[in-house]
């Protein structure tokens, strides 16, 4: 999916395995909406094992050439901004070739949305340019002032990772603020505190968006019922999964599952 804005380029790259190799002309702001891991090489043939989680904001310069390639993939937001465009800034003496932000709120909030009018049966390119022109600021902001991680992160991410593998195996079950606290071996307060910092949302709005994820891929890849897939997703029961949906993508279990048949 893509959209020419001319000052910008977006496209809302599909959770499938990819390989890639290129370097783009203009600035690019990418946004991940599902984890992914894999394998890249950022300005260079080094190539490095990479994790990346849902919340994770990245800012690449022009003309450095990009190698990534997963097995999987993951739902990404990308932005491809003129070089040329005003108040760009391109000689931050903090910056690399690529700046991640982790666990951006804002971020993902603006995304989403933005992610909901790209779905639209009939995109309105001036709300489109709107958000894109927000998620922007917001990925700007980030970029020219850089905030310190909170002391203990790099351990609390760690632990973190274990409760995302564990959501993800347990998805078509209840799962509980406390179930989750246990895991991640911290008291509540702190684990909800913690956990949105590591991926930019809340535990049960992760869950609701891992759940989405799980029921779009069966629409797109199955003819099983509607009611089917809500279970198997954890979903309490049909009209949860079309609220959810709609909610989130502004389309119905069976419109999303039309356009994705249709789509190429």
């Amino acid at each position: 999916m893509n959209i020419d804005l001319g000052w910008a380029c977006i496209a809302l790259l599909p959770s499938a395995p990819y390989s890639v190799c290129d370097a783009s002309p203009r600035c690019v702001l990418g946004l991940a909406f599902e984890r992914q891991r894999g394998v890249h090489a950022v300005g260079s043939d080094s190539r490095q094992d990479f994790d990346a989680w849902p919340g994770d904001l990245a800012f690449t310069l022009p003309d450095v050439e990009m190698f990534s390639e997963s097995g999987t993939g993951g739902e990404y937001l990308t932005v491809h901004v003129a070089y040329d465009l005003p108040d760009l800034p391109m000689d931050v003496p903090h910056a690399g070739p690529r700046t991640v932000f982790h666990g951006d709120r804002q971020a993902v909030r603006l995304g989403w949305a933005l992610r909901r009018l790209l779905h639209a049966a009939q995109p309105d390119p001036r709300r489109i340019e709107e958000q894109a022109a927000l998620l922007l600021g917001q990925g700007l902001s980030r970029f020219t002032q850089p905030g310190q991680a909170p002391s203990g992160y790099a351990a609390d991410r760690k632990v973190h990772a274990r409760v995302l593998e564990y959501i993800d195996d347990a998805l078509d079950g209840p799962l509980g603020l406390e179930e989750l606290a246990g895991v991640a071996e911290m008291p509540l307060l702190r684990f909800l505190r913690s956990f949105s910092s590591a991926v930019g949302c809340t535990p049960h709005a992760y869950i609701t968006e891992r759940r989405l994820q799980r029921a779009r891929l069966l629409l797109r890849a199955t003819d099983a019922p509607l009611a089917d897939i809500a279970f198997a997703c954890g979903f309490a029961h049909q009209s949860h999964l079309g609220a959810v949906l709609k909610e989130r993508l502004g389309l119905s279990p069976r419109q999303y599952r039309g356009l994705a048949k249709r789509a190429p």
